[in-house]
């Protein structure tokens, strides 16, 4: 159901979509509302009528409502993870920790709600005080992915309401379930009726409406570049701020130092984790020529432990894919790959159950990459493909490889050289780097936002997501 008004309803036309388990497509979780314009319309002037009253709560006020909702929500774990697990597919212990930091998050921004404020500074000017205010921007459109619907959802929902902002929330309709859970335990805590409006829907016009209304001062959105940058454009043409955290093909350098069998542990870890559908997940691997065919075995020995099935079933590492179109996406990038010299080194690991062919399964890929161009360089796969380059320089291939891709979301260098590591740090064109880390892993308080074609000027999380979405306002004070 959609959220509008503090009242839970149908789209305003009857429309209705249906959303399969993506792991057992016959398992129907459900049909909820294929909202159209109209819906969209309804949700802004609702987010606008609400918007005064809330803004004018004081912030510890609008705090407790954040942290009452992270309390519901870590109270509820197991059930949150299990409902989660059946719409996106995840395993079910990593659906588990995505609700807890999802409840982390409400709790981090209930008191950063009482931190963010202004500044008192020094005038030029004789008896006068000089200080800037934090102000809201008012009805704000957020804008959620499938793959973290719980935390990601919860970045942008923490950081709008605690900042004074009221919002139209519409996340992916991969996630019903999920979100509208997340509005329950929001409403359950101390809501008030209107500050969020929660519509649901895959139909484009339904986005268009909601970017181009004119009550919206602001967009937070995370999805896909070529969505993302459609949105920034849009949104730039009524000169609101858009924030974008968009796609990412992401550098995994190994140096030479480093022993691979840790190497493709966390390599494995990046690019199969959550089924290769992370932002940050590895993109590519780089690896010095002469240990390049030792790094494939390595992995293959990592994927030879892992199952992949039902998330809900125990042990399983790789779920599916989200739907029957990312699947054959991801197929398609392959072949496009292969047949341009690409060669598949490793392809698939143990299932957990045989019989569950029917689900949007895609067997986890090692490809060694040819030294000329391929699609797999510079194209996200969002699927659990590991993409190898043998390089006779790998931190300087790895460097090259990040600038060539456009994008510049996350990257990281295995070494214990300190040199290494710094050289790479420094030039490396990502908003994200890390050390002897995977690259993924995003920590709610500090920034969190791509470069290039991954993201645009307004990093999300920690304090930085205040500040998109406050505004400031300088006083100057001098006595009669």
């Amino acid at each position: 159901m959609n959220f509008i008004g503090g009242r839970w309803c149908a789209a305003l036309d009857g429309r209705t979509y249906m959303r399969p388990n993506p792991a057992r497509p016959d398992d129907v979780i459900g049909y909820f509302p294929d909202s159209g314009p109209a819906d969209a319309e309804s949700a802004a002037r609702s987010a606008a009528r609400a918007y005064p009253a809330w803004r004018d709560m004081v912030p510890a006020a609008r705090g407790e409502v954040l942290q009452r909702a992270g309390d519901l929500i870590f109270g509820r774990v197991d059930e949150l993870a299990a409902a989660l697990t059946r719409e996106e597919g995840k395993p079910l212990a990593l659906a588990r920790g995505e609700v807890e930091r999802c409840a982390d998050v409400f709790r981090y921004f209930a008191g950063e709600a009482l931190r963010h404020g202004g500044t008192t500074l020094p005038s030029a000017r004789p008896g006068a005080v000089l200080s800037t205010w934090a102000e809201p921007l008012g009805p704000v459109l957020l804008i959620t992915p499938f793959n973290f619907p719980f935390f990601i959802a919860a970045l942008k929902l923490g950081a709008a309401l605690g900042a004074g902002n009221t919002a139209v929330w519409k996340p992916s309709p991969h996630v019903p379930v999920s979100s509208i859970e997340l509005m329950s335990a929001l409403s359950s805590a101390g809501l008030p009726d209107g500050v969020v409006n929660l519509v649901h829907g895959p139909r484009p016009e339904l986005g268009q409406a909601l970017v181009d209304d004119p009550v919206i001062r602001a967009i937070s959105f995370t999805g896909s570049t070529a969505v993302g940058l459609a949105v920034g454009v849009r949104g730039a043409a009524r000169h609101v701020r858009v924030q974008q955290e968009m796609g990412g093909k992401n550098v995994l350098v190994i140096g030479p130092d480093v022993d691979l069998e840790v190497a493709a542990r966390i390599a494995a870890e990046g690019a199969f984790g959550e089924s290769g559908q992370k932002c940050t997940a590895t993109g590519l691997v780089i690896v010095d020529r002469r240990r390049a065919d030792l790094l494939v075995s390595e992995v293959g020995a990592v994927l030879s432990g892992m199952l992949m099935g039902d998330g809900a079933r125990p042990g399983v590492d790789i779920g599916p894919l989200i739907d029957a179109r990312a699947r054959e996406k991801a197929e398609r990038l392959l072949d496009s790959a292969v047949s341009e010299g690409a060669t598949v080194a490793v392809q698939g690991c143990p299932l957990a159950r045989p019989e569950l062919d029917g689900g949007y399964f895609f067997a986890p890929r090692v490809v060694r990459l040819p030294d000329g161009p391929s699609p797999l360089r510079h194209t996200e796969a969002f699927a659990p493909i590991m993409s190898i380059v043998a390089a006779d320089d790998a931190v300087e291939a790895g460097l090259q490889a990040i600038a060539d891709s456009g994008m510049g979301l996350s990257a990281s260098v295995l070494t214990a050289r300190l040199d290494l590591a710094h050289t790479f740090a420094q030039r490396a064109e990502a908003g994200l780097v890390n050390v002897n880390l995977p690259t993924t892993g995003v920590e709610y308080q500090a920034p969190f936002g791509g470069w290039n074609q991954s993201g645009g000027p307004f990093p999300e999380a920690g304090q930085t997501a205040l500040d998109f979405f406050t505004r400031r306002k300088t006083i100057a004070f001098r006595a009669p």
